[in-house]
């Protein structure tokens, strides 16, 4: 899934409208296991000036690019923050930490050749999927089309679930930022 999706998804299963103050942290816990991967690519296309065939075929598999990505995306590294939240009762990063086990258990099942050690830094292990949410020769086109699907859903039901004006515009917010996704997505790495 892509980040936009990620933090739908997130806010669809752990907003409550008791709760808007969580918002925040319910978003930033759904991409955070993203970031560095934004990171990574910003560094290689803006700094470093790679093209997209060099990013995602060589530099993104570097070991040092694998390992600080998938330091975001460990069950085992995440699981143990949540623990501490939990017993500390720091609530904020208790939601942060479950946004993130949400976001590697949505993306577990939907990536192929760029799956996650989601058990780093124990075990090199990945599970990879028949399926990939991107690429169009393992069922990516379908998956693209259905994770529309889902965010349309998700936005509005959180649209109608959420009554303060902050949230809606948080909404609104969201939703014009999956489409402006979308479009660079059409425009660079589509050919």
């Amino acid at each position: 899934m892509d980040t936009g999706a990620h933090i739908v998804c997130n806010l669809v299963v752990q907003s409550r409208p008791s709760r808007p103050q969580l918002f925040a942290a319910i978003i930033f816990g759904a991409a955070l296991p993203d970031l560095p991967i934004i990171f990574f690519y910003a560094w290689e296309s803006l700094v470093i000036g790679n093209s997209e065939a060099v990013i995602w075929n060589t530099r993104y598999f570097l070991p040092s690019w694998q390992n600080f990505i998938d330091c975001f995306n460990s069950i085992p590294i995440v699981a143990s923050v949540l623990l501490i939240s939990v017993l500390f009762r720091l609530k904020w990063l208790s939601v942060i930490m479950i946004g993130m086990l949400l976001h590697i258990m949505f993306d577990l099942p939907l990536h192929h050749d760029d799956a996650h050690r989601h058990l780093f830094p124990f075990s090199d292990w990945r599970f990879v999927s028949p399926v990939s949410y991107w690429d169009p020769r393992l069922h990516g086109d379908l998956m693209k089309m259905i994770q529309i699907v889902l965010v349309a859903v998700g936005l509005v039901w959180l649209w109608i679930r959420h009554p303060g004006t902050m949230e809606k515009l948080v909404t609104v917010a969201i939703g014009l930022g999956y489409v402006a996704f979308q479009i660079f997505v059409l425009q660079v790495w589509i050919h």
